[in-house]
């Protein structure tokens, strides 16, 4: 257990933590079959999947709000990896809790925010921090609610405030360079090109609505500024198209901020509500190719059971048009409609 630096020391200030690792029915997952498959935790150098391994490999650093170091700046605590695996009342569906020790003393003060590091490649929905037993001051909460990426991805140190609001003059000052870093980096610098663990609020015109390298026929004006007025849109940082160097190259990947993705059950909605729309032309697709008779559980003759060992059903080509929405399952079954249900 890694203390924080100070003079009276033997109390500690206990925590829980509460996770919700990422779901194998988030709708980014399910882009592929191996989105479905992986359903380890990775870690850099492996893939472990016990509570302890995945606790060991998150770290946490408490700041005070009410001591400063030697530059005005609240004092940071040595860091502590989280311990194990406990049950709190209030944990919701799929969401795990995990209990922290830190050493406390006088001179380190009352927490107001924390560092917090994932050394696993696959990143986790942090939804709050509770801090026990403060001395002087009882319990401090944060409310987090924010996907954590693997530490190496971020330029700075993830850091979460408590949950308390304050006027910015009224902000205590060991805190104030942490928020104004932290506002920085929201804001972004207006460079760069944004990637999945991105949190950056930036905008930019609609320059990426055409194709002009594709042809003159697929080239779009640019709408916004003072010529075409326009709401604006979120920054993505792609390279210029060749012909047209006001233009952005179009992607398939639509940048945005991934807290402000839709939720684990929302995304489960689609995922339920996508299957069973497919399932309406699955059903009639499967019965034709059986005459009738693949939803009656019975076979009239050996003869069909036989053709699901050669070769299975070979599904008709307008099917898979069907079924775009979700590539993970025209990825299941096979992009040419062969061999569905080849034994």
């Amino acid at each position: 257990m890694l203390g924080i630096l100070g003079g009276n020391k033997g109390h500690k200030i206990k925590g829980s933590l509460v996770i919700m690792r990422k779901n194998v029915l988030d709708i980014n997952s399910l882009t592929s079959v191996k989105g479905v498959v992986g359903t380890g935790i990775n870690i850099i150098g492996g893939v472990v999947d016990t509570v302890t391994a995945f606790a060991s490999h998150i770290s946490i650093q408490l700041i005070s709000a009410t001591k400063a170091d030697g530059h005005g700046n609240g004092k940071v605590g040595k860091s502590t990896n989280l311990r194990g695996q406990v049950s709190l009342p209030t944990l919701g569906a799929g969401e795990d809790a995990y209990d922290v020790h830190f050493e406390w003393d006088s001179d380190f003060g009352i927490p107001g925010a924390f560092y917090i590091k994932n050394f696993m490649q696959v990143e986790f929905y942090l939804k709050s921090l509770t801090l026990e037993d403060i001395p002087n001051h009882g319990t401090i909460h944060f409310v987090c609610n924010s996907w954590v990426y693997n530490s190496k991805v971020y330029k700075t140190d993830r850091i979460f405030f408590a949950n308390n609001t304050y006027l910015p003059g009224e902000t205590p000052a060991p805190l104030v360079k942490y928020r104004e870093e932290e506002l920085k980096n929201v804001r972004g610098d207006g460079t760069g090109e944004r990637q999945e663990w991105d949190r950056i609020y930036d905008y930019d015109v609609y320059n990426d609505l055409g194709n002009p390298d594709k042809g003159e026929a697929y080239a779009r004006p640019v709408l916004g500024g003072s010529t075409l007025p326009y709401p604006r849109r979120g920054r993505t940082g792609r390279g210029k198209t060749r012909k047209d160097p006001n233009s952005e190259k179009t992607s398939d990947f639509v940048y945005l901020p991934r807290d402000e993705a839709f939720g684990h059950l929302k995304s489960s909605d689609f995922l339920t509500y996508g299957l069973k729309s497919v399932a309406q032309d699955v059903l009639p697709v499967l019965t034709d190719a059986f005459d009738g008779n693949v939803l009656s559980l019975e076979f009239d003759n050996f003869a069909e059971v036989r053709k699901l060992y050669e070769g299975g059903i070979t599904l008709p080509t307008n099917f898979l048009s069907k079924i775009s929405p979700l590539p993970v399952i025209k990825e299941i079954l096979r992009t040419d409609g062969e061999q569905f249900l080849n034994y």
